[in-house]
């Protein structure tokens, strides 16, 4: 694998990559193009850099010309987002995003290449406040945490308003997740350091935890996720860890720590488990995403600080990542808050490989 260090000058690099594209262009036939993959320097590489999208025109780009945006800039972007915070995808084409400070939930459909916002029935825009948490379910609903209004809001397939639902126990409302085969939502009451399940209609059904460090006990959690076993993923965020739970609630184990070992975290933000059975956390402090596996075993880290200039954007690079999620073809989502923008990352099943070989040269390690 070739590699190119980042040292926090990244002009050697960009100047590379433009004469790769140069000579490229004045190449009579092209077959191969750069791409990027993690881990570096191992011939085993599992996640692959796909794109990002800042624009509303973004959501039209070819996924194979994204690096001549990233390298020369594009013409003064106008980026859709204020502050990316939440994101997830139905893995049918579109991807809904939580903007917490423009109140609003865009939807990129790259089925129809349009972005969207979540509406009223009558086309007005939802009555969002602080938007923090998104879940969307096989049926295409989509639930959205707002942690101001103290409420949850459920849009339908159509990406219209259907209702919204709150309870007393209801505090601060932000990570979201749908069980499918238990037909229940959970919740992450940051305010109440708990993590609350709720029908799809909105009953209260249980709620685990309360303020401490011990096992089954949360200091402010931010995120919660469910693995095909039913098993319950949640982000201790402030204890600066992942506990798992059973599916009747009771606790399993813990991974994770506070500290600037490998595997270890600072300010975790969000966490998703993908069909894999991998836990991808993000990091916000440390601008990054850290993979483990089922079990808590550390896999791997990507990311660095990197911040968008003349619209030029860095692979692997973030400025204070918040939401994550993988959908059902096991690509991975990113928000990335300060850079105004999300990105798309591959991991490389065999599935995945047999329709896109990695061929001789295309190899890199940003």
């Amino acid at each position: 694998m070739k590699r190119y260090s980042l040292n926090g000058n990244f002009s050697l690099v960009w100047l590379g990559l433009c004469a790769l594209l140069f000579l490229a262009g004045c190449a009579p036939t092209v077959k191969e193009r750069p791409r990027f993959f993690w881990p570096p320097d191992s011939g085993l590489e599992k996640i692959e850099y796909i794109d990002f999208y800042q624009a509303d025109t973004d959501v039209r780009r070819k996924a194979n010309t994204w690096m001549t945006d990233a390298l020369l800039g594009t013409t003064q972007p106008q980026p859709v987002f204020i502050r990316p915070q939440a994101i997830v995808s139905d893995g049918k084409g579109r991807v809904f995003v939580a903007d917490s400070a423009a109140a609003r939930v865009y939807v990129y459909d790259f089925v129809k290449f349009q972005v969207r916002t979540l509406k009223k029935p009558d086309n007005s825009f939802a009555p969002l406040q602080l938007p923090m948490g998104l879940a969307v379910d096989q049926a295409g609903q989509v639930y959205v945490s707002d942690s101001q209004a103290n409420k949850i809001f459920i849009f339908g397939a159509d990406e219209k308003l259907r209702g919204s639902f709150s309870h007393p126990e209801l505090q601060r409302p932000t990570g979201l997740t749908v069980d499918e085969k238990r037909q229940r939502l959970y919740v992450t009451d940051t305010g109440d350091h708990k993590v609350l399940a709720f029908s799809l209609r909105g009953e209260l059904l249980q709620s685990l935890g309360k303020r401490g460090a011990g096992p089954g006990e949360f200091n402010f959690p931010l995120d919660v996720a469910v693995d095909d076993q039913g098993s319950l993923f949640v982000l201790d965020s402030l204890n600066a860890r992942v506990q798992v739970f059973d599916s009747n609630g009771e606790f399993v184990r813990q991974f994770g720590e506070r500290g600037t070992a490998i595997g270890s975290f600072q300010i975790p933000k969000a966490l998703a488990v993908s069909p894999s059975g991998l836990v991808y956390v993000t990091d916000s402090q440390t601008n990054r995403f850290i993979i483990f596996d089922r079990q808590g075993q550390y896999l791997l880290t990507i990311g660095a600080l990197a911040t968008v200039v003349d619209g030029r954007v860095t692979p692997g690079g973030f400025a204070m990542p918040t939401g994550i999620d993988v959908d059902g073809n096991d690509t991975v989502w990113v928000a990335d808050s300060l850079n105004r923008m999300f990105h798309r990352f591959q991991y490389l099943s065999e599935a995945y490989l047999r329709e896109h070989p990695i061929l001789p040269g295309q190899a890199f390690q940003p």
